[in-house]
Formats: structure tokens, sequence, C-alpha cells
């Protein structure tokens, strides 16, 4: 009797190792299943995927984003035209294949302006005659797309390492400008690098283009942010960021970091390479030299620029211009090197520019 007792004991221990063991062994499926599906680096990289997406983006980032003027392929640019209160404007457009084209656009085709209110300039007092040229005949609207290159000699048809879209428009009522740029990183550098917005407001006055407000936005982080606001009538620059306000003395004819690649267009380069520029953090007075004319290759063939350089101080970054001689100075290459050497780098990859066509007498 003792032996059987002992016996069924004894099958019932296996069972209940077996038991045991079975269920070890689906615990353990089961936490390998959530392991495999949730690594911390690709869970870390699934947070960083859903903080981009979550980032409210400006509405004035829309407009870049979403151009409003239609590409169109056809022979060369149309000749510049006297500037004056159009009915309707002519469009020309440079795709990478080198084409351009002229055609007339429907009415409101760049800003809807249906439901917005006119607004009256504000009364300040126009700067004294400098003898400087200012052009008539400047693009009402220029939008501009542009490869991310961060290599010094990488080849024209390299993989970018992403995209950029700068639009200058001015609004029907022809008083006041708008300037967006959009820079946004491709591929698994977009985990990491966000978008770089900035904007440009102001009005369009007998010396160029008068900024009012200006915003710096690298991502969707506070201290990642600046803005500037110009107040012309009380000659003060306030400067905004999340440590707080400054207000600096504002000097006669400044502009911010998107404003005066296009002051260009009013002004051309070596009538006045002494400028008063601000990031939003700053206002500071940089010196450009010439460094020549240069014929530079892009995907829409190679094209004749001006090549400008700020001088940099040893320790400080360097920034280079190349402004279209057959578009009015529009800039078409834009090259940054960083203090440790880095290089960003802005090449034209297609340019769609709007002049005002002359009314009949």
């Amino acid at each position: 009797m003792w032996n059987s007792w002992q016996h069924l004991w004894q099958v019932k221990a296996y069972q209940r190792l077996a038991l045991a063991l079975l269920f070890s062994f689906l615990l353990h499926l089961l936490l390998l299943g959530e392991l495999g599906f949730n690594l911390p680096v690709l869970n870390q990289d699934r947070h960083l995927i859903e903080a981009r997406l979550a980032v409210a983006r400006p509405v004035s980032a829309k407009a870049i984003v979403e151009p409003v003027v239609k590409r169109v392929r056809t022979p060369k640019p149309v000749p510049p035209k006297p500037m004056l209160e159009p009915k309707a404007a002519a469009v020309e457009t440079i795709s990478p294949d080198g084409a351009a084209s002229g055609h007339a656009p429907i009415d409101n085709q760049i800003v809807q302006t249906s439901n917005e209110p006119s607004v009256e300039p504000p009364q300040v007092e126009q700067p004294e005659e400098t003898g400087r040229t200012i052009n008539p005949n400047a693009y009402k609207y220029v939008e501009t797309e542009f490869d991310v290159r961060t290599e010094f000699d990488a080849k024209v048809d390299a993989s970018p390492a992403g995209k950029a879209k700068m639009v200058y428009q001015l609004r029907p009522n022809g008083e006041q400008y708008q300037l967006t740029s959009l820079i946004q990183a491709k591929g698994l550098l977009a985990l990491f690098m966000p978008d770089l917005l900035q904007t440009s407001e102001g009005f369009l006055t007998k010396a160029g283009l008068r900024p009012e407000h200006y915003l710096y936005q690298f991502g969707g982080k506070k201290n990642k942010t600046f803005s500037a606001d110009f107040d012309w009538e009380s000659k003060k620059l306030r400067l905004n960021s999340a440590s707080g306000v400054n207000k600096v003395a504002l000097v006669e004819g400044a502009q911010d970091l998107l404003s005066f690649m296009y002051q260009f267009m009013f002004v051309p380069p070596l009538e006045n390479m002494h400028l008063s520029i601000t990031n939003g953090k700053k206002l500071g007075n940089y010196d450009y030299g010439f460094e020549g004319e240069e014929t530079i290759a892009t995907k829409m063939g190679n094209l004749s620029t001006i090549h400008l350089v700020r001088s940099a101080v040893e320790g400080e970054e360097k920034t280079e211009l190349w402004l279209a001689l057959d578009y009015r100075y529009v800039p078409v290459k834009i090259r940054k090197t960083e203090k440790e050497g880095k290089v960003y780098e802005l090449l034209a990859t297609s340019l769609t520019t709007e002049q005002p066509v002359t009314q009949p007498e």
C-alpha cells in the first residue's frame, strides 16, 4: 500500500513539474514576444516619430509645403518688364530640365485675399535718399526649391541630405511682402533633425524690403525658437526668446536672415555690402565681399551668378551666397560653414517667378 501511494505521489509530482515547466515556457514566450516588438532602440525611434508628427506646424509653413503656382515648361524666361499695378501677371518657371515658360495665372492664385481686410502700412518716416538704384522690375513672386547637401564638393546629382523651399511673395495690395523658408531632413536623419522654419513679414518701401516681424523655429522646442519685432517708429528692435525679451537700437535699413537675401532684388549687390542683420537673438553688422562672377552647375542647368562671401573671423561661421545674374539676383546657392568646419549647402533644383505685366496705355 505504501509503495502504491509513493508511486502515485511521484507520478503527480512529475505532472506538477511538467505543468510548471509548460507554464514557465509559455511565460518566456510571452515575454520574448513583448521584447521582440518593443526593443528599447526601436521604441525610442517610435517615440521620436510620434513626437515629430505631433508637432503643430505654423499656418505659414503650409503655404510653402503646398505651392499654389502651377509649374509649366516652355523655352526661355520672359524678359523683365516695368512694374505697374497689374490686373494679370506673367509667370516664368525654370524646371530641372532647364526649360522656362510664361503664362497668365488665374485671379488670386498666389494668395486668397477675398476675406482679408486691407491693411494700411504704418506711417513711418521714409529713409533719406542714398543714391542707390532700386529695381522697379523686381519679381512679385519667387518660389525656389533646393537640395540640402552636407559635402563641400558633392556632385549635383548626389543624393541630398534634405530638401528646402523658399517662397517670396508681394501681397495684392503691393505694399506688404511675406517670406517663408522650410528646411527638412530626409531618411534616418529626419528622425533626429527637426524642421527649420523661418518667416519674415513687412513692407515694401522706396528703399526695398522693410521687415516688421521675423521668426526662427528649429523644431518644436521653445529654447530653439526666436523672433524679432521691428519698431521703426521708436527705432527699437525687440528680440524674443525663451529666456525673455531684449530691446536694442534699430539701425536704419536693418534686415533679418531671410529678407537680406531678397533685398538684393531691389538694391543690387555691390551697392550696399555693409548690412545690419538679426537672427532673432541679436542684431549684428556684417560686411560682404565680392568673390567674382561664377557659373554654377544645377539640376536646372548652368547658371551665371555673383558670388558673395561674409568675411568670417576665426572661430565664427562663414556665409556665402550665389545670386543669379539672369534672374534679378535671386539666391540660387547658399552655403554655411560652421565653426567646427561642418558645411550645409542649399543648391537650387527649380525656380518659379512671377513678374508684373505692363498694362496697355
